[in-house]
């Protein structure tokens, strides 16, 4: 009996999300790498969810790590071209809609100004980092993708070092209760889905949610691609998904990088 993920959830879950199997594990390294590593034996059973109760070397962007422990919920998503509206080249996209999926999750949780979204996917709750995403790609045959997610749920930072406290936090920490990770899973998928289909050709219907929810939006900040930094003001995204940010050269477009001031 697995009393943190029950058989009965698990079937719920396949059944409502509409994915040819879910497989649960205690403990993985990484979902991510678990499902890449293993695509070949599930090549007919696509989409496929992989979670893990415990990740012991779970990946961010770049070479980030991302540990989740006892409480977490990290999972990962392998999904082939017919099984998602996204055409390929703009599979980039999924990581916001999966971003601004969590946020709305866990607004029936705790209050909506609590939550942010910052580009392209990181969801933040209170202030602090509660929720990281990444969308890999596997250019083969028949391309596949990877939705990984990782969010702290029950695992409370309460009592994690000064230094961790003040960039991540846990659902538990503000709403004092423990909750069941089933139940956030299979609300997080319904949404994705449904934002999937909403913006298959254009993030258009995703722009009101975020003009909201954007936590950069009238900072200061500075990005680096390819090694050239670009600074300014955010003036949050663009229909493509491209993060606006106004410069004393004009408005950029900044595709893709990494926000390394905000």
């Amino acid at each position: 009996m697995r009393d943190w993920f029950p058989e009965l959830a698990q079937r719920e879950i396949q059944r409502q999300a509409e994915f040819a199997c879910v497989e649960v594990f205690d403990e993985l390294s990484s979902t991510s790498d678990y499902a890449l590593a293993n695509m070949a034996a599930y090549d007919d059973r696509m989409p496929a969810l992989f979670v893990a109760r415990q990740q012991t070397k779970g990946r961010g962007r770049g070479t980030r790590s991302w540990f989740a422990g006892d409480g977490a919920l990290t999972f990962s998503a392998l999904l082939a071209k017919a099984d998602t509206p996204i055409p390929p080249q703009d599979w980039p996209r999924s990581s916001l809609m999966a971003g601004v999926a969590m946020c709305q999750t866990l607004e029936q949780y705790v209050d909506a100004e609590m939550l942010k979204v910052k580009w392209p996917n990181d969801v933040y709750l209170a202030g602090r980092k509660v929720c990281g995403i990444l969308v890999e790609k596997r250019e083969l045959a028949e391309p596949v993708m990877c939705l990984g997610v990782g969010v702290n749920v029950n695992n409370s930072l309460e009592h994690a070092p000064h230094d961790v406290q003040q960039k991540a936090i846990a659902l538990t920490d503000v709403t004092h209760q423990e909750h069941f990770l089933p139940e956030i899973l299979l609300e997080f998928l319904i949404r994705y889905r449904a934002l999937s289909r909403d913006c298959a050709s254009s993030l258009e219907p995703l722009l009101p949610f975020w003009r909201e929810h954007c936590l950069l939006t009238g900072r200061q900040i500075e990005t680096v691609q390819g090694g050239q930094q670009v600074a300014g003001e955010c003036h949050g995204i663009d229909a493509s998904g491209a993060l606006l940010v106004q410069t004393s050269a004009g408005q950029r477009q900044i595709v893709s990088g990494e926000i390394v001031r905000w």
